[in-house]
């Protein structure tokens, strides 16, 4: 092995040339680098020694000259958080980006709640619809903070998400719970509460709620009394 000592580039290659293995602190250094070059990247793909060294691993995947083979052997090597890392980074080439967050999809059922939660933060677009689907409240809620996050997205969680805790969730949400379509999209969903629906209906104008009685969408209790609260709403 190499010594301790500031490597660089052309000095690490020739080490490895040679035959031998690099400092994982320095190797880290090196490919953190944002000179880092594609050289040095593809002939540490040969070595399987660094197959061993979790950070510089996924350092190497989020270098945009890494080989698809290499990354395909390396990527189930990887925790969660190393995964998340490479799904979000610019600099990885799309294809490995799309397979981090294809591992990153399988490995969410059997994550803790706070995995989920710090996930759910940062999630790249192509993991949205898999993390609303592990999703309770608290990781639903780190969601909904999400950048990528658009309104299309909470309307397709008010249209198929089954749990009321997490629907109320999004309607407590100081951006999403405030959209008219949200609001509306909430009350066909027949896991609202119906204290909850009632509330909402309460707040809709004539027209709105004409529309929701008209509707085959709301369960025959929320029908009648919506209908009930649209003919209180009529001028005498």
């Amino acid at each position: 092995m190499v010594g301790e000592q500031a490597l660089t580039a052309a000095v690490a290659l020739a080490a490895l040339n040679d035959g031998r293995e690099l400092p994982e602190g320095e190797l880290l250094r090196l490919l953190r680098s944002p000179q880092c070059p594609a050289a040095l990247v593809e002939r540490l793909a040969g070595c399987r020694w660094v197959l061993r060294l979790r950070r510089p691993l996924a350092a190497m995947l989020r270098h945009p000259a890494c080989p698809r083979t290499f990354a395909w052997d390396a990527l189930p090597r990887l925790g969660w958080n190393d995964l998340l890392a490479v799904s979000r980074d610019p600099r990885a080439s799309p294809a490995v980006r799309k397979q981090a967050e294809r591992r990153l999809v399988e490995r969410l059922p059997k994550l803790s709640v706070g995995e989920r939660v710090t996930i759910a933060r940062t999630a790249p677009r192509g993991i949205l619809a898999a993390v609303v689907k592990c999703a309770e409240e608290r990781s639903l809620a780190a969601l909904l903070d999400n950048p990528q996050l658009t309104e299309v997205d909470a309307l397709r969680i008010m249209a198929t998400c089954e749990r009321p805790g997490c629907l109320v969730e999004v309607l407590h949400h100081r951006t999403w719970g405030v959209r008219s379509s949200v609001v509306r999209a909430a009350l066909r969903n027949r896991a609202l509460p119906l204290g909850v629906a009632l509330g909402l209906a309460a707040a809709l104008a004539p027209g709105e709620l004409r529309a929701l009685v008209e509707s085959d969408d709301l369960s025959a209790e929320l029908q009648g009394r919506v209908s009930e609260l649209l003919a209180r709403s009529r001028p005498n």
